[in-house]
């Protein structure tokens, strides 16, 4: 052999690519087509091929010909007639649409219909055939005379992450329809498919890539590149009669088992496909459909198959658009082809959602699958989040779910992830085994150097020798490929490669869990920290602020509908809720709440969470008119409080009355009897003092609630990622252009107007009587381009820690970078409030909108700066552009319990009009304290309540329930989050005598546990 393997092996890359491919399909004649060309947008195929649209006449089409604008769709009819007789290998139609770039699902797709309007299967850059004949043919395709018409739906989709990648553009925005790429239709032909020579391509493609991954020190090495050198000695592409003695020269290397030892993975074909990211929510359901499509063809054509589909969203869009393609998925569901999986009604963001809203996508989700299909997901699938929250494992347990899956920190740009497959313990101690698949990806296209990779890379060698493989085109869609199963059938049983078995993930958990279940096993404590992607949590203020709004207003509403029809006979509005309800969890969607979407994608977002607020104040306005509770003035139902009696009692503004606002040679100044805040000249917080303590809350020479801004021009991923050196170009909002002493019920101020280049601020100071907390409202007109706002709250606490509020708890994080992983968490995740301490004294930092934050040690205390806006060009270039309002409560002198409270307080939706009502239920403490967070009726349509609670601070916790008299008759059981008591789900064991009278039952919680009550009368 002759100049290496490497020789040999980029001889074989070449004569595949020049030699071997081009002869898989032999042309026999062209096909004829027409063309229709639509505007706007996408419509059903029964109005291109129905009886009233056949006057509507195709066009001819001459090929090659250009087609089609960005986000256009373009019809083609193309006909052909099967030649008589027909040859003796099956016969497809070859179509290629154009494509100048082979990644799939951010390219031109297309789904083909026969003449009755069936979906058939789609088109993508690497999936261009249609069968006409032969085996895995449309049944009726072909007409009595061999004449066969194709309907191809063919849609313009802009690659907007092209190479280079993260280019601005405006193709994003929807409205422009400019061909901004050469879409030509290149060539429409029937053609002889010839599997030999197709088998010759993947035998080649097995054995070249085995030979880069098998080490040259072993003879298996040079016994692989001896053959694959005597195959491209035999083959020929002008002699078809050579394409067997080729394979032949294979056969003997292709046929040797693996070893006895070999690791095994469990390939599962997939289609991870995003909802919405950089294409508009309409071209996901089209992406969905000819997803599916493609997975029905390659069954259909008896190729060994098992595909997973998450997201329950996805079932339901393809019934309504598809119910032909919906019904043959079903019936592959009923034969155990395709396996749903995940049990979410769309693959949510993991960090961002309210602890209510993942148990919404949870239940939702299974039981939408449990309605469809009579399955249960016993698996929690979430590849593709920006970080994990560390209620999720509990979550999950709670939800019957035993394992979950993710991949995403396989991205991590500091540290590497030390497991692969563990036990993933949550903030209450709850474990669900994990896997990230090591071939980290979801999206294999199943190589000999991902099988190599994921077993070289597995970290759990010395316990397990299993893992998954997830294979199939992702994002955008498109599936397992033949070509992928051909790899995948080669790689079963062979030297050199691990052992490739299929089958669905559940079969993978249950034998991976297994070898888990000792007392040694690897866990992992806390939430899955991705150190990436970071700038997700502020992207997009306005969705986010949209978020917090609906959550903060669909409690109110789900609470006072309860009330109404439990008080009035009022009737719930259950059809209501869930579709207001379904609308948010698509739109908690992990590119879509994250900000990391088009244009066009972020203006529908806004617009269904704006429905969404509507929609929920007029729920909230109907219950209190019903129980006779409006025509009061503006309040708050605040669900927890710092004084059990008051827990979900309506507060209201107070009066001024012991507030004093005055000015002095140096600036102004307010007080409130318990704190003083000095407000100098030049707009600057200069002193926030505790009276009481006596103590001055801002560090010597800090400004504090300082706006800053930063050049944030990341070096990859804009919209997603926050880079290091982003902190390097900080410049402070400057000095005052005006500061002037305001005054409204129940508070007093001082504005300070503020300019930064084309930006301006308005930032006003407030306090309250007898309220121990400085609030701050900033309203920005932001014209900063490529640039980031941060408000700086600098604080005499001193700690090595900081608390955030996560879902049902909190989770603790270093202030200081003592190693790698503390480093890496520059920027973090707080859901309502971020808590520092020292020696027992507290100050808290509550948002009423924002989620993303550093926090980083300072001489004499601690910074935190919340992040407010950024605006990156890509995908969107004028990202966050524009007005925006938020506001703070830094809560003075306070402990967690105080700080929740006030979090509780800040974020709840104000109601104009609310009158008083009556608590339903609170829990009376014995030991520490219980939180009631959401109170609603039951999903089922009965007059059932459900109650969650939760023990919020780390604590064991014991407490007493005491009902309205509307629910005191009623029994009290624990469920799952999915309302039922014996579906398998863990429980918490909250009711340790099991379902008791409500009235006086003792409920007893551990640290941050979480439980379902439902209550039956």
């Amino acid at each position: 052999m002759h100049g290496g393997t490497e020789h040999v092996i980029a001889r074989a890359q070449r004569v595949l690519r020049e030699r071997v491919l081009p002869r898989i399909h032999r042309p026999v004649s062209a096909l004829d087509v027409a063309v229709r060309e639509l505007s706007g947008e996408p419509v059903p195929v029964q109005s291109v091929l129905g009886p009233r649209a056949q006057a509507q006449s195709f066009a001819d089409f001459r090929v090659p010909g250009p087609w089609g604008g960005a986000w256009t769709t373009t019809w083609f009819r193309m006909s052909g007639t099967v030649p008589q007789p027909p040859p003796g290998r099956p016969l497809e139609a070859v179509i290629d649409l154009g494509w100048f770039d082979h990644s799939v699902g951010g390219h031109v797709e297309a789904m083909v219909y026969d003449r009755e309007g069936r979906a058939l299967k789609a088109l993508h850059p690497r999936n261009g055939w249609v069968r006409v004949s032969g085996p895995g043919a449309p049944t009726g395709l072909v007409g009595p005379d061999g004449s066969f018409t194709l309907y191809i739906e063919a849609a313009a989709n802009p690659l907007l992450l092209g190479v280079p990648p993260f280019v601005e553009t405006e193709l994003g925005d929807g409205v422009h329809a400019q061909v901004d790429e050469p879409y030509i239709l290149r060539s429409a032909a029937l053609c002889v498919f010839d599997d030999d020579v197709w088998q010759l391509a993947r035998d080649i493609e097995v054995v070249s890539g085995l030979i880069e991954e098998v080490d040259a020190e072993e003879p298996r090495h040079w016994k692989l590149a001896r053959a694959l050198e005597n195959c491209l000695d035999l083959y020929d592409e002008q002699d078809l009669d050579s394409v067997e003695p080729a394979r032949s020269a294979l056969s003997g290397v292709l046929s040797a088992p693996a070893h006895a030892s070999a690791h095994e993975v469990s390939a599962v074909g997939h289609a991870h496909i995003d909802s919405a990211w950089l294409w508009p929510v309409r071209e996901a359901r089209r992406k969905v459909a000819r997803t599916v499509a493609n997975v029905l063809a390659l069954m259909d054509q008896g190729l060994p198959l098992i595909f997973a589909m998450s997201s329950a969203q996805q079932y339901a869009w393809l019934e309504e658009d598809h119910p032909d393609l919906y019904a043959r998925l079903e019936e592959r569901v009923r034969r155990g082809d395709i396996v749903p999986v995940g049990g979410t009604w769309v693959e949510m963001d993991g960090m961002l959602p309210a602890g209510e809203a993942i148990v919404r996508q949870i239940l939702l989700g299974v039981r939408d699958f449990t309605d469809r299909f009579g399955w249960r997901p016993r698996e929690m699938w979430l590849p593709d989040s920006f970080g994990y929250n560390a209620a999720l494992p509990q979550l999950a347990r709670r939800a019957g779910f035993r394992w979950f899956l993710t991949q995403k920190l396989s991205w991590n740009d500091t540290t590497q992830f030390p497991h692969h497959s563990f036990w993933w313990q949550g903030l209450d101690g709850t474990r669900v085994f994990t896997h990230f698949p090591p071939s980290d990806t979801y999206a294999a296209e199943v190589t000999a150097w991902e099988l190599h990779h994921s077993v070289a890379s597995f970290k759990e060698k010395a316990i397990a020798d299993h893992s998954l493989l997830l294979f199939g085109y992702g994002d955008g869609g498109g599936g397992p490929t033949r070509e992928m199963i051909g790899r995948l059938d080669r790689f079963r049983d062979l030297e050199g490669a691990p052992r490739v078995v299929e089958e669905t993930p559940a079969a993978f958990f249950e034998k991976a869990a297994a070898q888990f279940e000792g007392a040694d096993a690897p866990a992992w404590s806390g939430e899955l920290y991705l150190e990436l992607h970071r700038a997700t949590l502020t992207t997009q203020a306005g969705i986010k602020q949209g978020n917090r709004r609906c959550e903060a207003l669909l409690r109110a509403a789900e609470y006072l509908s309860a009330a109404a029809h439990l008080r009035a006979g009022h009737p719930y509005p259950l059809a209501r809720l869930e579709r207001m309800w379904k609308t948010l969890l698509l739109n908690q969607f992990h590119d879509i709440l994250p900000g990391s979407s088009i244009e066009w994608v972020n203006r529908e977002a806004r617009r269904d969470l704006t429905s969404v607020e509507e929609e929920a104040r007029d729920l909230v306005r109907s219950a209190l008119a019903a129980m006779g509770a409006d025509g009061g003035g503006e309040g708050r139902i605040v669900p927890f409080a710092a004084r059990p009696q008051e827990d979900w009692a309506v507060t209201r503004p107070g009066d001024a009355a012991g507030c004093a606002a005055w000015e002095d040679e140096d600036g102004h100044i307010l007080s409130n009897g318990l704190l003083r805040v000095r407000v100098d000249r030049s707009g600057h917080v200069t002193s926030v003092r505790d009276l009481d303590a006596d103590r001055e809350l801002v560090p010597e020479g800090s400004a504090f609630g300082a706006l800053q801004v930063f050049r944030d021009q990341p070096v990859r991923w804009d919209a997603w990622d926050l880079d290091r050196h982003v902190f390097h170009t900080l410049r402070e909002v400057g000095d005052a252009d005006s500061v002037e002493a305001v005054r409204e019920p129940g508070r007093v101020g001082v504005r300070v107007h503020m300019t930064l280049g084309s930006s301006s601020f308005r930032q006003t100071w407030w306090l309250e009587a007898a309220r121990r907390a400085v609030d701050v409202e900033c309203e920005a007109d932001w014209q900063e381009r490529e640039h980031l706002l941060k408000i700086a709250f600098p604080l005499a606490v001193s700690c090595t820690h900081v608390a955030h509020e996560t879902q049902y708890g909190w989770v603790e994080r270093p202030v200081h970078p003592n190693t790698a992983h503390d480093e890496a968490q520059f920027e973090t995740c707080t859901q309502r409030v971020t808590h520092v301490a020292d020696s027992g004294y507290g100050v808290a930092v509550v948002n009423d909108s924002t989620y993303g934050a550093d926090v980083s040690p300072l001489r004499g205390g601690t910074l935190v700066r919340p992040s407010l806006v950024r605006s990156p060009r890509f995908p969107e270039p004028r990202t966050d552009l524009g007005p925006h309002r938020f506001a703070w409560s830094i809560v003075v002198g306070a402990d967690r319990c105080q700080a929740l409270a006030r979090a509780f307080e800040f974020n709840a939706a104000p109601i104009a009009g609310i009158g008083d009502v009556e608590p339903l239920a609170r829990v009376e403490p014995l030991r520490g304290r219980i939180a009631i967070d959401w109170i609603k009726l039951a999903e089922d349509g009965s007059d059932d309540v459900i109650m969650r609670v939760y023990e919020p601070f780390g604590a064991q916790a014991r407490g007493t329930l005491r009902l309205s008299r509307e629910l005191a008759p009623r029994t009290v059981t624990e469920t799952s989050v999915l309302e039922s008591p014996d579906d398998g789900s863990e429980l918490a064991g909250v009711l340790p005598d099991g379902a008791v009278e409500a009235q006086g039952a003792v409920l007893r919680l551990r640290p941050f546990q979480m439980a379902t009550l439902r209550f039956t009368s």
